[in-house]
């Protein structure tokens, strides 16, 4: 049986065009496993309310983050695709998830090992990765699947290390959910106690103490009940409770992307600072960096323990 290797993340638009983030956002928040209302209301929500808006604002958020190379978190990825050998895909956008199984099956993959690059389990994530592959696949070839890497070694020990030596209040910020999905998939019920589990490890590894660090949740869409607390909120309350130098880290993502470079780095700095913080570092996620080649090769050579999906 010849296996083939598949990374996988959430995706960038082509540009940062409104035409082309109207085409992303159109792809990302039709996916039921992201807006999980029945379709006709999720069409009017996404067809009706955001699409007619919210490309405009997304497009200038995406120019804030966007390089000579493009998206970062395209960058990030593809540059860790070539170097481990496999191939990659998005699961909205480009690289697309049927043209990255076409090029396997052509290449006589009749197992496909597919590594979504989300170290926590949710519903809107990784259950939209496999059932996207799936999909693609239509039973041409087996399918086996990472489990969630939360609290794998080669994981946890880079990050703690660009901790090591803080002198700051620190907030592990991680991207949040709607706390249905907990409630609906049993599989993501443990998504938040997952992203606690990870920053106790990564603060215990880099001697912080529990009372120096704080946790919260990002990325909110909607007026429905999401994870707390809210990341926004924490930073504007962080200064006031006397923690006014602060490092800021991102767990939930491996490559830096929208949500860590503009939504943290850019728009959380600006509501720290005004709240009265004094400093504001942001740690960068593993991306291409000699410690995130190390970690998906390791979790690779783990392949043959993977469950079959």
């Amino acid at each position: 049986m010849k296996r083939g290797f598949l990374l996988m993340n959430t995706g960038s638009p082509d540009s940062t065009t409104v035409a082309d983030l109207r085409t992303y956002l159109k792809e990302f928040l039709m996916d039921p496993f992201v807006v999980d209302l029945p379709w006709p209301l999720r069409a009017l929500l996404v067809y009706g309310l955001i699409l007619p808006r919210r490309p405009a604002a997304s497009a200038e958020a995406y120019k804030q983050i966007w390089t000579e190379k493009g998206s970062p978190l395209i960058h990030y990825c593809t540059e860790l695709a070539a170097g481990l050998e496999t191939e990659i895909c998005m699961a909205y956008g480009n690289p697309s998830v049927p043209d990255a199984i076409e090029r396997l099956l052509a290449d006589g993959v009749d197992e496909v090992c597919l590594l979504p690059m989300f170290p926590h389990y949710a519903m809107a994530t990784t259950g939209s990765c496999i059932a996207g592959v799936t999909s693609a696949i239509q039973g041409r070839a087996a399918l086996r699947v990472a489990p969630p890497f939360f609290q794998e070694p080669t994981f946890i020990t880079p990050l703690a290390g660009l901790l090591a030596g803080v002198d700051e209040h620190v907030l592990f910020t991680y991207h949040g959910l709607p706390e249905r999905h907990l409630k609906k998939d049993a599989q993501t019920a443990d998504y938040q106690i997952n992203c606690i589990e990870t920053s106790r490890l990564i603060a215990e590894e880099a001697g912080i103490a529990p009372e120096d660090y704080s946790i919260s949740f990002q990325s909110r869409l909607g007026r429905d009940k999401w994870l707390e607390p809210f990341t926004e909120e924490t930073l504007r309350q962080l200064p006031a409770a006397g923690h006014k130098r602060l490092a800021v880290i991102c767990p939930s993502f491996f490559c830096d992307c929208l949500e860590t470079l503009e939504e943290i780095e850019i728009r959380g700095r600006k509501f720290f600072l005004e709240a009265g913080g004094e400093t504001f570092r942001m740690i960068p996620c593993l991306n291409n960096s000699p410690a995130g080649f190390h970690c998906l090769k390791t979790l690779m050579g783990q392949a043959d323990a993977w469950p079959s999906a």
